[in-house]
């Protein structure tokens, strides 16, 4: 098994993140993070996108760490299932205080959630 975060995982060009801005089919949020996602073709690869603005949080290392996680997370527990692009913003600045296992216990409670619509959106 790769493990590696490849290019084909990753939402790259701006046009593939407008399409999951413009129209989400998937909407999770919680105090640390908001997901969104747009379905792809059912058993097409699920794909990852990133905003952490600087704005948000400031310091180089605190936003690296927050991406680390938020991509250990997606290829452990959502890459592929879902079938979906999503994207994931960190809602402030309190994320930066927080510790690595509580962010992991949200994004996988954004996984899940995202996982169960998706299962109720393509059974329709």
């Amino acid at each position: 098994m790769n493990a590696a975060f490849t290019r084909s995982a990753r939402l790259t060009q701006r046009i593939e993140f407008d399409r999951v801005f413009s129209a989400p089919q998937q909407r999770s949020s919680d105090r640390y993070f908001t997901v969104l996602g747009r379905f792809r073709e059912k058993g097409e690869e699920s794909r990852l996108g990133m905003v952490v603005a600087k704005k948000k949080i400031a310091r180089t290392h605190e936003r690296n760490r927050i991406k680390r996680l938020i991509r250990e997370s997606f290829r452990l527990e959502a890459k592929n299932q879902l079938s979906m692009d999503i994207v994931v913003l960190p809602r402030n600045g309190d994320v930066q205080l927080v510790d690595n296992a509580e962010l992991f216990r949200s994004l996988s409670k954004h996984w899940k959630r995202l996982q169960r619509e998706a299962y109720l959106y393509r059974s329709n």
